[in-house]
């Protein structure tokens, strides 16, 4: 017998509209509660009013990039689990000039079972025993 997690809370901000939608589709029908940001203003904002347990957060942004609202949000809220992604693999991986505080760096595109892992990972770290 599995026992069903409890639904958490997902942030996604990426500037990719159509993008977002997807990972917030295929995220509702596990029951979870996801918001949609395009930039910083949008994140911080839900930041301000909601527990988040997941962070899924572009790399490169208009604005503030990726690493930086990580950043931010690390120091308020040490138990978000903080996804990196990109489209641009070399640049992610290969940028040593700037700390990054994520939990998770994932190359786009992002399937479901890529957000499934993502699911499985935070209960691995954050398990309510």
């Amino acid at each position: 017998m599995t026992i069903k997690k409890k639904p958490l809370t997902i942030l996604i901000v990426d500037d990719d509209i159509p993008l977002s939608l997807y990972y917030k589709q295929t995220l509702l029908k596990d029951d979870h509660r996801v918001f949609v940001a395009i930039n910083e203003h949008g994140a911080l904002e839900v930041l301000k009013n909601e527990r988040v347990d997941i962070l899924l957060c572009d790399y490169v942004l208009p604005g503030m990039d990726g690493t930086q609202i990580i950043k931010i949000v690390k120091e308020q809220h040490q138990r978000t689990f903080c996804v990196l992604i990109s489209g641009y693999q070399e640049k992610l991986f290969s940028d040593t000039t700037t700390p990054v505080n994520a939990d998770l760096m994932i190359v786009k595109p992002i399937y479901k079972e890529t957000l499934d892992d993502i699911i499985r990972q935070y209960h691995l770290k954050y398990s309510e025993v």
